[in-house]
């Protein structure tokens, strides 16, 4: 019986880097298929091979059966960035071997894969992006937040999940005065927990805008439709349709109004439309500072979309609000503040609006300056289906010749759509038992350059997870970090670290860990 076992967890370990190959390999197809006489430009492969070493003294991360072992994870991995005239790739994969000294577990394999890329097809009229990630995600905000880079713990309350998404779409001018654009999204979220956070996506775009008579007064209009299916069979479908009136105040400033229409099944009792009635501004005193907001009146109530960013020399702000009606499964898994990956990748949207481009700046930046790209920060938690999410962030970071100082906040409140616990759909394990879902967290982080090829990190966490309705589960975690990296050789680094974690609430637990990676690049 047990070799019989062994033998399905094999297979079901192969069936799910088969899977995970076959996602990455469309990304090179893609881009493989274009000429290098096309693309040009300046490309690299990396292949890197990384070895980590854990020690801690709760491996299991429980307070029932505390239990000392020895974890190491070998991770070979490649990395590919390139732009040319007409394509442009960041892509990072690594496969993560974890083994247990004490056979607290057995031997796990985990995938990370963060990509993004775009692709000029036809010049001036015909691109393609993709995205594609893969990541360990948190199952439920009440035991405790997992990495989302590799779970080295072998906690049961984090699971693999992965999203991949394809963008065809045309843009162009008609006449002379109207710009046009029209996208295709194919996207897909798979997890190896639960088929009720699996969904297929399915959705098209058109956009217009242009002038009119009046030099100060601009239009647009937007149409939308959206289909997801979701692994345990549920579906959801949304038609939205806006048109906007711009009146250009001054070069920097614009005021506009809103006006629209929608039809949905979020609320579960088939097709229901309502009107969209809003308003907005945005303000550019200057190229590095921005100020953007609108306000809706929408199907569900009042909704916003706020953003401030600046930037100077030495220091990057954002801070951004939302509430909105949401079902997409990728935004449902992004609550949380996630990496300085993550961290940095949001501060320059303003500033470096290209995807693949910000991608590749950020991951030169965070080398340049000692950070880790991959150290966590905050995690969210995993859901699916329609959800109203409001959402608050706000963002530091100021970086100087030896010195990187870094702030993130944030604050969602999620909740069912339905007024009343379990007459609506249910969204996953979690808003299916509580009505509302609150998250407030804070970290903060300093990077100093001991010498040119030595750098000391410290960073401290602090996550408040609430659940209410008819139940009510609350947990507070702490995370303290410090890490030291230094460079061995040209493409050699070495680092050792520590970390303490401390969860109380609903679930309690401590663990302390010391840590000892080295990794080249060929």
């Amino acid at each position: 019986m047990a070799t019989a076992m062994a033998m399905v967890t094999v297979m079901a370990n192969k069936k799910k880097q088969i899977t995970h190959f076959l996602s990455f390999s469309s990304f090179i197809a893609i881009f493989g298929s274009v000429p290098l006489s096309a693309t040009g430009g300046e490309w690299t492969i990396t292949p890197t091979i990384t070895v980590n070493e854990t020690a801690t003294d709760n491996v299991a991360l429980t307070a029932t059966r505390e239990k000392n072992d020895w974890i190491t994870d070998i991770s070979p991995g490649i990395r590919i960035d390139g732009q040319g005239g007409r394509a442009r790739l960041n892509l990072e994969y690594q496969l993560h071997q974890l083994y247990y000294a004490q056979d607290s577990y057995d031997t796990e394999t985990q995938n990370f894969l963060r990509a993004n890329g775009s692709l000029e097809a036809i010049e001036n009229w015909f691109f393609i992006d993709v995205e594609g990630s893969i990541q360990q995600q948190t199952i439920s905000p009440f035991q405790g937040v997992a990495s989302p880079y590799v779970n080295t713990n072998g906690s049961n309350n984090s699971t693999e999940t992965s999203f991949y998404r394809l963008t065809p779409y045309f843009k162009g001018v008609l006449g002379a005065s109207t710009d046009y654009q029209m996208r295709f999204d194919v996207a897909t979220s798979r997890n190896d927990e639960n088929k009720a956070f699996d969904s297929d996506t399915k959705q098209w775009g058109l956009n217009l805008k242009g002038i009119t008579g009046l030099a100060s007064l601009g239009w647009g209009v937007d149409a939308s439709y959206q289909d997801i299916e979701y692994g345990d069979g549920r579906s959801n479908e949304a038609n939205t349709l806006r048109g906007i009136l711009a009146y250009h105040v001054s070069p920097q400033f614009n005021l506009l109004l809103i006006g629209g229409h929608e039809v949905n099944d979020y609320l579960g009792n088939g097709m229901e439309s309502s009107s969209i009635k809003g308003a907005g501004f945005e303000w550019s005193p200057t190229e590095r500072t921005k100020l953007a907001a609108t306000f809706e009146d929408r199907f569900f109530g009042n909704t916003n979309q706020i953003e401030f960013t600046h930037r100077t020399a030495g220091t990057a702000w954002r801070y951004s609000e939302s509430e909105d009606a949401t079902a997409l499964s990728n935004e449902q898994t992004v609550y949380g503040l996630g990496t300085n990956y993550d961290l940095f990748y949001n501060l320059f949207a303003s500033a470096i609006p290209d995807p693949a481009q910000r991608a590749a700046f950020v991951n030169a930046y965070l080398v340049a300056n000692g950070v880790s790209p991959d150290a966590q920060l905050l995690g969210g938690y995993l859901n699916s289906g329609v959800a109203l999410l409001h959402r608050r962030d706000f963002s530091f970071a100021i970086t100087g010749a030896r010195n990187t100082i870094t702030l993130a906040a944030s604050q969602t409140e999620t909740s069912n759509l339905r007024d009343a616990l379990g007459s609506g759909v249910l969204i996953g394990d979690n808003l299916a038992v509580f009505q509302k879902i609150e998250q407030r967290g804070v970290s903060v982080s300093w990077s100093h350059k001991l010498t040119p090829l030595s750098t000391l990190v410290a960073m401290a966490g602090r996550l408040k997870s609430e659940g209410s309705g008819t139940s009510f589960e609350d947990i507070d975690q702490t995370n303290y970090h410090l890490n030291f990296q230094t460079r061995l050789g040209p493409n050699t680094n070495f680092g050792v670290g520590a970390r303490r974690i401390v969860v109380e609430g609903t679930t309690n637990y401590k663990e302390n860990a010391v840590t000892g990676t080295l990794s080249h690049q060929f």
